[in-house]
């Protein structure tokens, strides 16, 4: 039997065997319900695991010119990727 401590703040940690038997991921809402003597966690809405990975070449830049130097995180501007071009008149 799993078992977990209640810390001051009122939190607790599901274990991990418990978590991954009913594919608990991060974000996941859990609802309790007061049976009497009895609390039960019911699972109200599930949320897939992310996969950082998975995002990777979603946002793609002009190529470097040939013997151009290295472009630096300090040049970088991710906002500016994400701009609507004007409307043309």
């Amino acid at each position: 039997m799993a078992v977990a401590t209640l810390t001051a703040k009122g939190q607790i940690v599901i274990p991990a065997e418990i978590r991954e038997r009913h594919e608990l991921t991060p974000g996941t809402q859990l609802e309790f319900v007061d049976d009497g003597g009895v609390i039960r966690l019911l699972v109200r809405r599930r949320v897939k695991a992310s996969d950082p990975a998975a995002g990777y070449g979603m946002i793609r830049i002009a190529g470097l010119a040939a013997g151009a130097a290295p472009r630096r995180l300090s040049q970088f501007d991710a906002a500016s990727l994400l701009r609507r071009p004007k409307a043309c008149k």
